[in-house]
């Protein structure tokens, strides 16, 4: 009899403890395919765009960098800003994409970032239409996005749009943070 107390008692602990790991196996966020929440987040862009930009325009992608460090970017704001840059090509609008958002803005008297002059100058002799810049956060359980289309002439917002993504484990290691290079690529 005690014997049979001992055994149900250990299996009812054993449950507890089998159960308790895979409840914390499973609780776990699982990954997105970050391809068509790209591809969203450009047809937003596009669709909420507050300027037309005619097919065959130039736009100006930059890589995503960390909201807490402007120079800091991952694996992730490349992949993302290059998806990014895939649906405008894929929707007629010509791309250039560039590695370091942050040379591009200086801080104006007020405290916000603004183009500086001479990449203002520099994007407009590209002919260029607009900048696609992004930032992201990553939390405990997700990371968020914010990607704004600006107006090269105005330096003005015309486009913004937000996305999360959860933290599975491949998010995890997309966002593992890396400096960024400023070399320019087409």
């Amino acid at each position: 009899m005690i014997y049979n107390k001992i055994v149900f008692i250990t299996l009812v602990l054993l449950s507890f403890i089998l159960t308790g790991c895979s409840f914390n196996r499973y609780n776990e966020p699982k990954d997105v395919d970050l391809i068509p929440v790209s591809q969203k987040a450009a047809k937003n862009l596009l669709s909420n765009s507050k300027k037309a930009l005619p097919k065959d325009s130039l736009i100006v992608i930059s890589s995503f960098v960390n909201v807490d460090e402007l120079k800091m970017t991952s694996s992730f704001g490349r992949i993302v800003s290059s998806q990014i840059a895939s649906a405008f090509f894929n929707s007629g609008y010509r791309i250039k994409a560039i590695e370091l958002p942050t040379e591009l803005f200086v801080q104006s008297n007020s405290g916000f970032l603004q183009l500086s002059p001479e990449a203002k100058s520099a994007l407009k002799s590209h002919g260029a239409s607009a900048l696609v810049v992004g930032v992201f956060a990553p939390g405990r359980r997700t990371a968020y996005v914010n990607i704004k289309m600006v107006d090269i002439d105005t330096q003005e917002v015309i486009s913004s749009t937000d996305f999360s993504v959860p933290m599975g484990a491949d998010a995890k290691v997309l966002l593992q943070s890396r400096k960024t290079d400023s070399r320019m690529s087409e």
